[in-house]
């Protein structure tokens, strides 16, 4: 195989959020995608030694924002390129509300945003795959 071929897939960037114990953690992800419409159910993909992995495996729920084609660099690199584990990501960010799940979703350079209750994971050896239902 030649993995150059994999170059030519078209991805999306999201922002995939979760909360435990009263800690919000966020990434930036490239795999989101609807798989089923009745009921309405997406599959995200995240890497396994992801905190806001870790979050979502424990409270089995999860919030993706669609993040626009502005989105500037800084959300990407905030978000994306450093881990929840050694810094608060959201101390003086602005620009994100909740949802009536309680989990942070993004207001600025997000054109749409999905609540979802986790109803499988599957183990991908670098990531993991959730399949969740969209409940707002």
């Amino acid at each position: 195989m030649n993995p150059k071929a994999l170059y030519n897939m078209t991805y999306g960037l999201f922002f995939l959020s979760a909360r435990q114990d009263g800690k919000d953690n966020a990434c930036i992800i490239n795999t989101a995608a609807q798989v089923a419409n009745d009921p309405t159910r997406i599959a995200i993909s995240c890497q396994s030694g992801n905190l806001t992995k870790e979050m979502i495996e424990r409270t089995g729920v999860f919030n993706v924002s669609v993040l626009s084609e502005d989105v500037p660099f800084e959300t990407i690199r905030h978000f994306g390129m450093q881990t929840g584990r050694e810094v608060d990501k959201f101390e003086h960010y602005v620009g994100f509300d909740r949802s009536a799940n309680g989990l942070i979703y993004l207001t600025d350079h997000a054109n749409a945003m999905f609540s979802c209750k986790v109803l499988s994971k599957q183990a991908l050896g670098s990531h993991m795959m959730f399949i969740g239902e969209v409940t707002e």
